[in-house]
């Protein structure tokens, strides 16, 4: 036999699944928002990566070439130095033979004609240092001495060569270049040398820079590889032998070329500005501040739609409430009218009292349902189209007078009574139909929630400009924090929806919107004898009729 279906049950709070799913779509896009963030640091942190790489081949490729045209040049010189030596047993040239052996070698890579100071060392058992030009210091000539015997410069073979850049020794002007060749000579190391200004080798290094294939061809699209990449090169002491603009401080490799050539040290930068041509898309700006603010835009429209889901499930809450108050108000005096009817209509009376006694409760009752009615039709048509009533010249106290005879059958089933206060006669220009529903909601409103045996009083003023009404109960009134609450559809207070007092919550709200299409306002107070104080101010003279 089948199991008959589980009915669907709606939850006491249906906006809580809308709710959770919302707040798991923030978290998602909160989720989203930090992954696009970290993919978008990758990214550009991958392309910054390639882009140092780059720098880094650049520099080494770069180093490689400056060996090729240094190297070149010494080489030369040596060949030339080793010929223009003489035979052994003659004397040694002094250290003006560099002057003359370059000045007659065509060498584009060096020349003596613009050295300081020329040499010539001898690393025997007696050292010696001869020079020609410039002297040198006593110290740096030891230093020389100490120099070439370390490292062993004459040791390398015939014709062997090295280079001291700027910083090595402590020449007279820091940015000088020693030049050194040795020479095998008659057992003796032999080397010959001179001191020359940086600019002496920038040729060379100029030359390297046309001939370094940075990257292929292809890559650049034919552009030189010099208007890419920066490259510089510095001496042991930071002095700058060669430099084609400021080293960028983001994409940058760094090389040397060696103890050999000095420990020179290559710097090779790519220019931010032409990254798109080396990586498709250049470096990709970073995307933080765009995402947090999107994120940000995401958590206050997700806040928002929270809000409006909390007042819409609070809104159920209140049309739920209206559905059963208004049920609780048809059904209670629907019964009563059906049955006193059915008694009427079956002479279930005796006497003529129980009947004109029935009589009068039909009549209560029916007037309640009237009034009822005409709440939720009045508020109906005001929420479809505001109200725009008719001005004419209505007479207020006469108006109070009418209401009070109308609701005074309710008022004595709830044994209250209601005293209208004397007034002089005061003449309001408005829509009487609506005046009368305002006079007639506050007035049911205070007999119903009022107090058993109280006393309601009505009364009415001129003011400047117009007419205040005012109606007390001796009610336990309105609570402070609830009293512009209470002029909401639906709304009832918390302790009349619990002792279960029937009521549709549209009352004051018709009260309200029918005001201010009057021009008027209105409000609720503390009563001067205790209880709830509704007041109605209304535009107009307050002129006594005629």
């Amino acid at each position: 036999m089948a199991k008959p279906a589980r009915p669907i049950r709606h939850g006491s709070r249906p906006g809580l699944l809308g709710v959770a799913l919302l707040l798991a779509t923030l978290g998602l896009a909160g989720v989203l928002g930090l992954e696009a963030a970290r993919a978008a640091r990758s990214h550009r942190g991958i392309v910054e990566g390639t882009l140092r790489h780059y720098a880094s081949i650049a520099a080494w490729q770069y180093a490689r070439q400056g060996r090729i045209w240094l190297s070149w040049g010494m080489n030369e010189a040596a060949a030339a130095i080793g010929t223009a030596l003489p035979a052994p047993g003659r004397p040694l040239p002094g250290p003006d033979l560099l002057r003359r052996v370059l000045a007659e070698k065509e060498c584009d890579c060096m020349s003596a004609g613009f050295a300081r100071t020329t040499f010539r060392a001898t690393l025997g058992s007696t050292p010696e240092l001869l020079t020609d030009g410039d002297s040198l210091p006593a110290t740096v000539g030891r230093q020389l001495i100490e120099l070439f015997a370390e490292d062993s410069v004459a040791r390398r073979g015939p014709r062997s060569w090295r280079i001291l850049a700027p910083g090595a020794p402590d020449l007279t002007h820091p940015d000088d270049v020693v030049l050194a060749w040795a020479i095998a000579d008659r057992g003796v190391p032999l080397i010959y040398g001179m001191v020359v200004e940086a600019a002496q080798i920038r040729r060379p290094l100029e030359g390297a820079l046309g001939d370094a294939e940075f990257f292929p061809p292809a890559m650049t699209g034919g552009i030189r590889a010099d208007s890419l990449m920066r490259i510089h090169v510095e001496g042991a002491n930071g002095a700058s032998l060669l430099g084609t603009g400021s080293p960028a401080a983001v994409y940058s490799g760094v090389d040397t070329l060696g103890s050999l050539y000095g420990g020179l040290t290559v710097t090779a930068s790519i220019e931010p500005e032409v990254a798109s041509v080396l990586v498709g898309g250049g470096v990709p700006s970073a995307r933080l501040p765009q995402i947090g603010i999107l994120l940000a835009l995401t958590l206050a429209i997700g806040a928002a739609a929270l809000i409006l889901l909390r007042r819409e499930q609070q809104l159920a809450q209140l049309r739920d409430d209206f559905v059963s108050g208004v049920s609780h108000e048809l059904r209670t005096p629907l019964t009563q009218v059906r049955m006193l009817s059915e008694l009427l209509q079956g002479d279930g009376f005796r006497t003529e009292p129980e009947r004109a006694r029935a009589i009068g409760i039909i009549h209560r009752e029916a007037l309640r349902l009237t009034n009822l009615v005409d709440n939720i039709l009045q508020f109906a048509r005001l929420r479809r189209q505001p109200a725009s009533p008719e001005a004419t010249a209505v007479p207020i106290t006469a108006l109070l007078e009418e209401t009070r005879d109308v609701l005074e059958p309710l008022a004595q089933a709830g044994t209250t009574s209601i005293v209208l206060d004397p007034c002089e006669p005061l003449t309001i220009r408005g829509d009487r139909d609506s005046l009368a529903r305002i006079v007639r909601n506050l007035l049911e409103n205070a007999i119903k929630y009022g107090r058993t045996g109280q006393t309601v009083r009505i009364a009415a003023a001129a003011v400047d400009p117009g007419v205040r009404i005012t109606i007390d109960d001796q009610g336990p009134g309105v609570p402070a924090e609830e009293r512009l609450r209470i002029w909401q559809p639906y709304y009832r207070l918390e302790r009349h929806r619990n002792a279960a007092i029937g009521g549709s919550g549209l009352g004051l709200s018709v009260v309200n919107q029918l005001v201010e299409a009057l021009g008027g306002r209105a409000w609720v107070e503390d009563a001067p004898g205790g209880g709830a104080r509704f007041v109605v101010e209304l535009p107009g003279t307050g002129e006594s009729p005629t």
